[in-house]
């Protein structure tokens, strides 16, 4: 006598019999969905961040560029020429469309550093935009002295 065992498969309600588990549920649709919609929100936000970045790098890139160019000109000027004799003067610059305030002091006196022999320039400009990262002014300072020929002057 030999024991046969039927096994039980689950019934479906037209009684056919039930695969195994395939597919997702709608629930673990769902959540997946808003995984992925987390995601790419976060992702588009870092992509917004890094375009007012980048933006921002460019205005002060050339804010350091109109200082440059202005502290160079400064440098050819004589010692003695009015450019290097007024102490203070402020101009608002136009560069591919966007404004930028060039602020160029020059100290003589002995109150900020400098001498009769000695002029301390320092040269200011700082991008006009709303971006607050942007604004903070590019500076650069030079020293200018007196020429005066001494013992190796070129002969």
């Amino acid at each position: 006598m030999t024991l046969q065992v039927k096994r039980k498969t689950p019934a479906v309600a037209d009684g056919r019999r039930q695969a195994g588990n395939q597919g997702f549920t709608l629930l673990e649709t769902a959540i997946a969905l808003t995984v992925m919609m987390i995601v790419t929100l976060a992702t588009g936000s870092l992509f917004v961040y890094a375009v007012n970045y980048n933006s921002g790098t460019g205005d002060r890139s050339v804010a350091l560029a109109i200082a440059q160019r202005q502290s160079e000109r400064l440098r050819r000027t004589p010692f003695n020429d009015t450019l290097l004799t007024t102490p203070s003067t402020t101009e608002t610059v136009t560069n591919a469309g966007r404004q930028y305030t060039l602020v160029t002091t020059i100290c003589s006196t002995s109150d900020c550093g400098g001498s009769a022999t000695l002029k301390i320039v320092s040269v200011q400009v700082t991008p006009q935009n709303v971006n607050q990262w942007a604004n903070a002014p590019a500076i650069i300072i030079s020293e200018r002295a007196t020429p005066a020929t001494g013992l190796y002057e070129a002969q």
